[in-house]
């Protein structure tokens, strides 16, 4: 009988791990940010418990050499984080203070639009199970609960790094079939350019000897 109870708290604790999940995935799901050349953006977001934490991370899809400047800016005005030409950041900021912290992205480099993917979320500090460890089953299935939403975070940071390299790959393929057209449309006026040059050259050589033979 303990047993079957035990395996019923497990499978509850996994359903309700799941159904957390799924609502902090349709609440928190990632947004693009275009960033034109020489431009700045900036998000902001107000933390107001002491229990509870910020979750930011960014990675650059499209544009030129992937490359942005991100700086993060406490309540107080002092400034925490300062990147230069990075491609990708994780953070998680939990003792900087209650109050609004603004999250700012600069397209510096080059002069292409960039596509920026951000992930800007509240980590509770309590997402709801009970912590009362009287009993072994309680133990077991919170152990349970903590293993499985470390496999899921885990999860999603490879999906969304294995998703950002097929944006860049994708970005790089295009981008070098656009060069390779244009190099294409350059190599054929040349060309022509350069046959009606010859034969401008040849007509006006048998022109001229033609005269002198006259």
């Amino acid at each position: 009988m303990a047993y079957h109870s035990l395996h019923f708290t497990l499978f509850a604790a996994f359903f309700a791990v799941l159904s957390l999940a799924q609502a902090a995935s349709s609440n928190y799901a990632p947004f693009s940010l275009a960033l034109p050349a020489f431009s700045k953006e900036c998000l902001y977001y107000d933390l107001t418990s002491h229990d509870d934490s910020i979750v930011i991370s960014y990675q650059v899809l499209t544009g030129g050499n992937f490359e942005i400047d991100f700086e993060i800016t406490a309540p107080d005005g002092s400034q925490i984080v300062a990147e230069k030409q990075k491609k990708y950041s994780d953070f998680l900021l939990k003792s900087f203070g209650l109050g609004q912290y603004s999250f700012c992205f600069s397209n510096s480099y080059g002069t292409a639009m960039k596509k920026v993917e951000v992930v800007l979320e509240l980590e509770k500090g309590n997402l709801g199970i009970p912590d009362d460890n009287s009993s072994p089953q309680d133990a077991v299935s919170n152990n349970a609960i903590e293993e499985i939403d470390r496999n899921l975070q885990k999860i999603n940071k490879a999906m969304n790094y294995l998703r950002a390299r097929e944006w860049r790959n994708m970005y790089t393929v295009e981008s070098t079939n656009s060069r390779l057209t244009w190099l294409s449309l350059l190599i054929m006026g040349l060309t022509v350019g350069i046959s009606v040059v010859q034969s401008l050259v040849i007509q006006f050589f048998f022109k001229v000897r033609s005269r002198n033979y006259v």
